[in-house]
């Protein structure tokens, strides 16, 4: 019996099985919600809706989670989703994070199908091994393996019947088999060698040479739980004509008398409905057959008493099981029909060529979208926490996911206000290309302001666009008014940015669309989602949630501006002249960095200043030839900058301005010991730092001393040749100055300073001074009110998500991925000595000897080497650390040398999940100009929450935020504003 397909492409196939019938529900209200725009390459009509790509519906974000192999079969439990995977792995993603939970081997060979209990308790997959395994989805620990009496070779699909207690399965060999969970007293003589020779690859060779490969030496470890059996009365031989990729097990068909009935499809062009025995010995009796021509049934489902088939070819046939008619054809897929699901009356089917289409109760396409590159193998759809979860899995080692929630609403539209909500709403925001530095994107910032605006005042808030002048982008005000039965009369104004550094779609360090917001294995992806869009959004969800359950403590009030990256011009003076509208402020909030690694969370409490400045020197001269005109006679403007320079700065960024440092406050007993802290909870992470007290004084070097560099040399004239004597050399440099020093004084000092040294120079050529931007530096108290009850929100927020992860007890896949960083590369020289391509003499300097060898650690060190959790109590905040956080208080021990020798001393213990823990409180070397002018202004003290990751490459190509920050931000945002 040839089956109807090749078996190369039914080796892959889907299986989707629910043990109950969908509800049907066939209204038209959701066709806006899950309808594809067909103008989604394009900007949107109006500024609530912004531009999309591929990757989204209408429907939301789509979340990408990258599996290892091909993704055969899918399951949506209570909290997480399963995919079984070509090579035998069923591998466990949390449906609040999209982050790995877990990967066990589960087959010797592909896990073809994925089933659910109907109480979600159990999980049962089936592979090209021939067996049946049984799960228990908290623990993915294996309860049952079955295997068959006969060799039913690949089981494509498996079903369970919660009220027989009975699991049903159908696969290569054409039968139908099933099995008694119950069952007890095996007899001996059906045991099989769970090592068995697989029927082609362990068979002799030509003259009987021998097995071609070796016996499978891991059947035990994928054979852990009780042997049962499918045995020979538990067994239809000829089930069907072909194999049977799919089965579904419904209710409530009249003529059934609304007992269970199975649906099995087969590649022989049928579906067949069999009554079910009670006894397990009683095989399922035929009722009826449905012939689908000579169409493969890949994969079917059922709304009611409407059964929906996909089939090879392309089409999809639509039954009434009561009249056995087929209602409609509908023919629009190109490929096979391998996954086909129905959510709230609307078909979602998906094809071999990793196309989803979507189509109405009147059977009309209403949209479609590429799910995957590749062929699409599988989908499914569960109900999560009043979420709809659609999902679909192909041979590009991807599964894909949709929110398909019906957005809610009564009769006065409350806004929808759920994570995922705000991701959606972050996609739309971070498609606008609101980049500050380059003109040509004007229009774009202030269509991103007006989005920004309109959809806080959609939130419930009162809203207005200020002006920062011409040519600039406005600031977003945004204002919640308490409403909670009682308040503190209390203000808190947070403090964002909507602007974003400059980034090219085509640059080739872009993995992703850097305007398209993409998920990916638990992290958004896009320019500003980190910086500082993310966090802004969550800070505003945050609001809106408790202002609509009238639990909103305090004002707040939102400063988005739309200039930070670009030195926040205008911001003071729009201030200053809004201050009335903005009121009285008690407390000023902030999200506008990162944690020091990627695995605890932090509180920042001072930021350096900066006084960034040009120093150019040119001559009356035009541009000369150096072999024409270069003498000692001759003042060259790169010669007398070169000199300038040395006498700014000296050997090891020594700088020269007088009392330069005489203002730098000393460091306190306070203050060291929270550089201590930060030591003793990060370097469990970082076993490449060898030295811990050169790591807490690289920190104060970067966070409370001040420094001088010089970033870039511009000789105009030297562009094309190696011979010219430029008539203009600038340099740019920057001086990061710390708290008590002031910017306007360090400015005036710098320029008296250098003309005073120009001048000793004797030079015929003229020096200009130019101050480029100023921010003073800011420094809180970590002691006050603001920073205590941000401490306990953090705490909250993250205990809390370490707790919630004791649901599954899981072993954690631990996967190290290499961070790829470009190399060097060398352009062309124009110049005619360069024509040779060849170097004549080189000298290198040797070692010197008096010179340190102590490795300079800096903020790359902690991204590039942190080592990731390795259990599953380990939550990002937290992970290996907590012992050290639960100790920042606690009187030290032991010298700090031998820390990293007795962490590794002491084995890993499971860590106690339910124990609190404080963020680590740091300073940063960077700066931001409107922190300390809002405190000035405002006469009231600032915080500063990181809410990203160390890796998470603000300004840089692949800019991410971790899904889990994002969500544990709105969290920590919304216990300030109802605790404050």
């Amino acid at each position: 019996m040839p089956p109807s397909i090749a078996r190369a492409t039914l080796r892959y196939g889907i299986n989707y099985s629910h043990s109950e019938a969908i509800d049907q529900n066939r209204g038209d209200a959701d066709k806006k919600k899950l309808s594809t725009d067909g103008n989604d390459n394009g900007r949107a009509r109006d500024f609530e809706s912004s531009p999309t790509r591929g990757f989204r519906t209408a429907s939301g974000v789509a979340h990408r989670l990258q599996a290892s192999r091909s993704v055969l079969s899918l399951a949506i439990g209570d909290d997480c989703v399963f995919a079984g995977l070509q090579g035998g792995n069923i591998v466990a993603w949390s449906l609040e994070t999209y982050e790995s939970i877990t990967s066990v081997p589960a087959h010797q060979e592909s896990v073809l199908g994925l089933h659910l209990s109907q109480d979600g308790e159990l999980l049962f997959s089936s592979g090209g091994d021939s067996t049946v395994n049984v799960w228990c989805t908290r623990t993915l620990e294996q309860l049952h393996s079955i295997e068959s009496h006969h060799d039913p070779g690949d089981i494509f699909t498996t079903v369970y019947s919660s009220n027989l207690g009975t699991v049903y399965c159908g696969g290569q060999n054409t039968s139908i088999q099933w099995c008694d969970l119950q069952q007890v007293d095996i007899s001996h003589s059906l045991t099989r060698n769970t090592n068995k020779p697989h029927k082609f690859f362990d068979s002799t060779g030509p003259g009987d040479t021998g097995p071609k490969s070796k016996n499978c030496h891991n059947g035990e470890e994928h054979h852990r739980g009780q042997k049962l059996y499918f045995r020979k009365d538990q067994h239809k031989l000829f089930a069907h004509n072909g194999y049977v990729y799919c089965m579904r097990l419904i209710k409530g068909l009249i003529e059934c008398n609304g007992r269970e009935v199975l649906l099995t499809g087969s590649g022989d062009g049928t579906v067949k409905l069999w009554e079910l025995g009670h006894d397990p010995g009683v095989a399922p009796k035929e009722i009826f057959t449905l012939q689908n021509k000579d169409e493969s049934v890949l994969s079917i489902t059922n709304d009611g008493p409407f059964l929906y088939c996909g089939l090879s070819g392309g089409a999809i046939n639509i039954w009434n099981l009561e009249s056995r008619q087929i209602i409609k054809t509908i023919p629009n897929h190109t490929g096979d029909v391998w996954a086909i699901d129905i959510v709230k009356g609307y078909i979602l089917s998906g094809d071999s060529d990793g196309i989803v289409k979507k189509f109405n109760s009147r059977f009309e396409e209403i949209g479609s979208w590429t799910a995957h590159d590749g062929r699409m193998l599988t989908s499914t759809s569960g109900n999560v926490k009043d979420r709809r979860i659609f999902a679909t899995g192909g041979n590009d080692n991807t599964v894909a996911l949709w929110d398909v929630t019906d957005e809610k609403a009564d009769s006065q539209q409350i806004p929808a206000i759920s994570n995922d909500e705000m991701v959606n709403v972050l996609a739309r925001f971070v498609a606008f290309k609101t980049i500050s530095g380059r003109s040509d994107f004007a229009g774009e910032c202030n269509q991103g302001a007006t989005f920004l605006r309109r959809h806080c005042n959609y939130l419930g808030a009162q809203t207005q666009l200020l002006g920062t002048g011409q040519r600039r982008n406005p600031i977003v005000f945004a204002k919640f008014p308490s409403n909670a039965a009682t308040t503190k009369g209390k203000s808190i104004l947070f403090y964002g940015h909507y602007d974003v550094v400059g980034a090219e779609a085509s640059h080739p360090k872009w993995n992703t669309d850097p305007f398209s917001l993409t998920s990916l294995n638990g992290y958004l992806y896009g320019r500003g989602v980190s910086d500082n869009k993310g966090p802004s959004l969550a800070a505003l969800y945050a609001a809106a949630e408790l202002y609509q359950q009238k639990q909103l403590a305090c004002n707040v009030v939102f400063l988005i501006e739309g200039e930070e990256e670009s030195g926040s011009q205008g911001f003071a003076q729009a201030i200053r002249e809004n201050k009335g509208l903005i009121g009285p402020v008690d407390w000023i909030l902030l999200a506008n960095s990162y944690w020091l690694d990627d695995h605890i969370p932090c509180l920042t409490y001072g930021l350096r200043g900066v006084i960034h400045a040009n120093i150019v020197v040119s001559s009356h001269q035009p541009d000369l030839h150096s072999g024409i005109d270069g003498s000692s006679l001759l003042d060259e403007p790169l010669k007398d900058l070169t000199i300038l320079l040395a006498t700014i700065v000296g050997p090891k960024g020594a700088i020269r301005l007088p009392a330069f440092h005489d203002p730098v406050l000393p460091l306190t007993r306070a203050e060291k010991s929270r550089y201590d802290a930060i030591a003793e909870a990060l370097l469990p992470h970082h076993p490449e730092i060898e030295n811990f007290d050169s790591f807490t004084e690289s920190l104060m070097h970067r966070w409370r001393e001040p420094s001088l560099t010089i970033h870039c040399i511009d000789i105009p004239g030297c562009k094309n040749s190696i011979t010219t004597i430029s008539r203009k050399a600038k340099a740019s440099l920057s001086i990061r100055i710390v708290p008590n020093q002031e910017a306007d004084k360090i400015a005036e000092e710098f320029i008296s300073y250098v003309q005073a040294q120009f001048t000793d120079l004797g030079s015929q050529n003229t020096l200009t001074v130019e101050i480029t931007g100023k921010a003073d530096p800011w420094l809180g108290d970590p002691n006050n009110e603001l920073f205590k009850t941000l401490s306990g929100a953090v705490t909250s927020a993250w205990s809390t998500q370490g707790k919630s992860s004791l649901n599954h007890r899981y072993s954690v896949p631990v996967t190290l991925q290499a961070r790829h960083r470009p190399g060097l590369s060398e352009s062309d020289s124009t110049d005619s000595m360069s024509q040779f391509g060849r170097t004549l003499a080189s000298s290198s300097s040797f070692k010197n000897p008096t010179a340190s060898h102590q490795r300079i650690t800096t903020s790359s060190t902690l991204v590039e080497s942190s080592v990731p959790p390795t259990t599953p109590e380990h939550t990002p905040a937290a992970c290996e650390s907590e012992i050290q956080i639960s100790q920042i208080h606690a009187p030290r021990k032991k010298d700090h040398h031998d820390l990293h020798s007795a962490v590794a001393a002491k084995p890993k213990a499971r860590l106690d999940l339910h124990k609190t823990f404080k963020p680590i409180y740091i300073r940063e070397g960077g700066s931001i100009p409107t922190i300390r002018l809002l405190e000035k202004e405002f006469g009231a003290p600032a915080a500063h929450l990181p809410c990203g990751q160390a890796s998470d490459n603000a300004h840089l190509d692949n800019e991410r935020l971790r899904i889990q920050n994002l969500y544990n931000s709105r969290e920590i945002f919304k216990e300030m504003f109802l605790s404050i």
